[in-house]
């Protein structure tokens, strides 16, 4: 089978999103926003003491921006856990009057179902965003965000965004209102991304072909994707060796490997704050030599830099698939320990 084949076989994955993200996006706005915007109500007219983002891997990252977005616009306290993380934590302030997230895409996860259960246990009210409604943490939870779609990632972060912008847009906060209307202008260019980026990633995952390791460097609203790529996608589907870390604490010890190592080096980029140390960083790995790999929403003029997430996730996706497919990895769904019962325990349990 030729590579053409191959990319036509993975266009129906499960791992491989892109080719839905548009679409899905734009009916995941239209169908759930209201409902989000609603959530958001009863939170600010409840006086909601504090919100929680649980989830683990992909499920964890994609919450990490709800924590981010309260942070910088509204005065509303969150943290963002694993899901074990917040069971073992436990913290004191979980109550009647918190509110916890959780995000699994089977609604089934080991880590974030115990967490669920947690969570109800210390009578918190609770907010399962999953795949399917009828799934265990669908049934329950006490509230259910559905997106009905294999775009695992995009469609909870876009769940995190509606509610935590439609919070701050209560309170006040000036601004939000752009980013909102960035995020409905966001499913045409996912589109044409999806398009666009197919034979630049495929030159570049040629390119990359022989590296074993990559090392994923984000900062400020692309830690998440950072993480998401780094840890649970170049290892989990490329099976080679890779690490994540915020690209500002590269300078803080890492960047002394550059002497005897020249790593392949994955480097976000966005139009927000961090940018300026990101760049520095960048410079720094390619003058010592590193193979540095850049992603930089600033090749998207127009887009909000608090979207940089949602903008950058095609281009790394289609690397990352061309990557795993000439590698011989030719299902994409397929894994050696993850979802066959050997990691998880518990009953109605299936991932991971």
């Amino acid at each position: 089978m030729d590579i053409e084949q191959l990319v036509d076989k993975a266009r129906n994955s499960t791992l491989f999103t892109a080719p839905v993200l548009g679409p899905d996006l734009a009916r995941f706005l239209i169908d759930q926003a209201p409902n989000i915007r609603t959530l958001a109500k009863k939170a600010v007219d409840e006086g909601v003491s504090h919100i929680y983002w649980v989830g683990s891997g992909n499920s964890w990252v994609n919450l990490y921006s709800g924590k981010y977005l309260l942070d910088k616009f509204t005065d509303l306290p969150s943290d963002c856990f694993m899901s074990y993380e917040f069971v073992w934590r436990n913290p004191a302030r979980l109550g009647p009057k918190t509110w916890v997230f959780l995000a699994s895409f089977s609604g089934a996860t080991e880590d974030t179902v115990v967490a669920l259960r947690h969570a109800k246990a210390h009578k918190a009210h609770t907010i399962a965003i999953v795949n399917q409604a009828d799934s265990l943490m669908g049934k329950e939870a006490d509230e259910v965000i559905a997106y009905n779609s294999k775009a695992l990632y995009i469609l909870p972060l876009a769940a995190a965004y509606l509610f935590s912008l439609e919070i701050a847009r209560l309170k006040g906060a000036t601004g939000v209102n752009e980013i909102l209307d960035g995020l409905y202008g966001l499913p045409a260019l996912l589109s044409r991304q999806y398009i666009d980026e197919e034979m630049p990633a495929k030159k570049l995952a040629e390119e990359f072909l022989n590296e074993r390791l990559f090392y994923t460097l984000g900062s400020g609203p692309l830690y998440g994707l950072a993480y998401k790529f780094g840890l649970t996608v170049f290892m989990e589907n490329m099976r080679v060796n890779g690490s994540f870390m915020d690209a500002s604490e590269f300078r803080h010890g890492p960047a002394e490997m550059l002497d005897r190592e020249k790593p392949a080096m994955v480097i976000l980029m966005g139009t927000d704050e961090s940018r300026p140390l990101v760049e520095r960083v960048r410079q720094l790995a390619e003058t010592h030599g590193a193979r540095v790999l850049v992603y930089d929403l600033a090749k998207y003029p127009g887009v909000h830099p608090l979207l940089a997430p949602f903008v950058l996730m095609i281009p790394l996706q289609w690397f990352a698939v061309y990557s795993a497919l000439l590698r011989g990895i030719t299902d994409l769904d397929e894994r050696v320990l993850m979802g066959r019962g050997i990691m998880g325990q518990g009953k109605g349990v299936t991932w991971p």
